[in-house]
C-alpha cells in the first residue's frame, strides 16, 4: 500500500504537523507514506528532514485543467490519497478522474463548520470514499448529512508523545530572561480572532491588575504573534513588559516545559491539538470548553475550563490556576488525557481504515 497525505496549507497549524506526523508514523509502521504540498513550506522542510518522500502540487496560484492533468499522474501512483484541508481537496478531487489507476480518496475534516451544497454534492461524495472527523462533534454533525453521512468515520488527531514528554529539559526562562521563580503563563496558537487573542491580552491585564505580583508573563507562540498587529495591541493594553511574543517556533516542547500555566482561550476548535500537547506535559491548563475540547477536558479533574468568548470567565480561570499551581492530581490526570491520543494508535487506526477502503 502506497498512501500520500496531502494539504495546501503554507503555514504551520495542527491540521499541517498531523498530516507530517502521519506520514512520519505510517512509514515507521511500514506503509509507504509520502508528502503533497507546496514547495517552500515549512511542512516540505519538516518532512525532509525527517526522510519522508515529498511530491509537490503542480501549481502555485490557482488551479487549471492542464494542472489537474499532472496531478493526476501523481496520483496514479498511490493507493490511497488523505487531504487534510480544503483547498486540497478541492485540487486532488479535480484531479482524481485523470488518474491512469484511481486511488481511494480520504478527506479529513477538522472544523466544525457548515457544508455548502456545492461540496456536499461534489467533493464529498464523488470519488471520495471515506471521510475522517477528528472529534465526536464533528463526526455526530457529518453522520447526520444526507448522502455523505455512511461514510463517516471518527478517529481523532494524534499527540507525539515521545516528544511532548514531562522529563525533556528546557532552558528557555534563561533564553528570554525571565526569572526562574517567576510564573509564565503560555498561549500557542496562531495570532487570530478565532483562537481567542482579543480576548486572552484584555483579561491576562485585568488578572494582572487585580493579583498585583510583578513576576507574572505571559508567553505568546504561534505565527503573527511577532506581528506589528499583535505588538500594537499589547502595547495599547499596557503589556509590554509582561506580554513576550515569540512568533512561530519549532521548540514548543521546551517553551511548554518552562510554563506554569498553559492558557487557551479559542473560540472554535475541531480538536486543539496545542492543548492535547500540553496536557501530554502535564501543565496546568485553562481552556475554552468549546468544540472538540468538550469530548476530553473536565473542569478541575484534568483542567480548568472557561466559557468561550467571555473575558469575566477567563479571568476567574486565570485566578483558579494560581489556586491551584501545586494541584498535582489536575496535571497527573491531564497527562493520562493525553496518553489516550498518542499519535502511534491514531496512525494504526488510519491505516486500519485503509485497508477497510482498500478491500472494499
Amino acid at each position: 500500500m502506497r498512501v500520500l497525505q496531502a494539504t495546501t496549507a503554507r503555514g504551520w497549524s495542527g491540521g499541517t504537523e498531523q498530516c507530517l506526523l502521519l506520514a512520519k508514523y505510517m512509514n515507521r509502521l511500514g506503509v509507504r507514506t509520502d508528502i503533497l504540498c507546496f514547495r517552500g513550506t515549512e511542512l516540505e522542510k519538516r518532512a525532509k528532514d525527517s526522510g519522508i518522500g515529498v511530491r509537490y502540487f503542480p501549481n502555485t496560484k490557482k488551479f487549471s485543467f492542464s494542472e489537474a492533468k499532472k496531478l493526476g499522474e501523481i496520483l496514479s501512483d498511490y493507493d490511497v490519497v488523505n487531504t487534510h484541508i480544503s483547498k486540497a481537496h478541492w485540487f486532488v478531487w479535480s484531479a482524481v478522474p485523470f488518474a491512469r489507476k484511481r486511488p481511494k480518496l480520504v478527506y479529513t475534516r477538522r472544523v466544525p463548520y457548515p457544508i455548502s451544497r456545492l461540496s456536499l454534492l461534489t467533493k464529498y461524495n464523488l470519488f471520495t470514499d471515506r471521510i475522517v472527523a477528528v472529534s465526536p462533534g464533528i463526526y455526530e454533525e457529518l453522520r447526520r448529512v444526507p448522502i455523505i453521512g455512511r461514510k463517516v468515520r471518527y478517529i481523532p488527531s494524534g499527540v507525539e508523545l515521545d516528544r511532548f514528554s514531562p522529563e525533556i529539559e528546557s532552558s528557555i526562562r534563561e533564553e528570554i530572561g525571565v526569572p526562574e521563580g517567576a510564573l509564565i503563563f503560555t498561549n500557542v496558537g496562531n495570532f487570530s480572532e478565532v483562537k481567542g487573542h482579543f480576548v486572552l491580552l484584555p483579561a491576562f491585564k485585568k488578572f494582572l491588575d487585580a493579583v498585583n505580583r510583578e513576576d507574572i508573563y505571559l508567553l505568546l507562540v504561534g505565527r503573527d504573534t511577532d506581528s506589528d498587529k499583535a505588538l500594537k495591541f499589547i502595547e495599547d493594553l499596557g503589556l509590554k513588559e509582561r506580554v513576550i511574543p515569540l512568533g512561530f517556533r519549532r521548540d514548543v516542547p521546551q517553551i511548554l516545559k518552562a510554563t506554569d500555566v498553559f492558557v487557551f482561550p479559542s473560540l472554535n476548535e475541531g480538536i486543539a491539538g496545542s492543548l492535547l500537547q500540553a496536557m501530554a506535559m502535564e501543565k496546568l491548563v485553562v481552556a475554552s470548553y468549546v468544540g472538540g475540547i468538550k469530548s476530553y477536558l473536565r473542569h478541575m479533574e484534568n483542567g480548568i475550563a472557561v466559557e468561550p468568548g467571555s473575558e469575566s470567565s477567563l479571568i476567574e480561570g486565570l485566578f483558579l490556576a494560581l489556586e491551584n499551581l501545586e494541584n498535582r492530581s489536575l496535571k497527573e490526570k491531564a497527562g493520562k488525557t493525553a496518553q489516550k491520543f498518542d499519535i502511534k494508535r491514531v496512525a494504526e487506526k488510519t491505516i486500519e481504515l485503509y485497508r477497510e477502503i482498500l478491500n472494499g
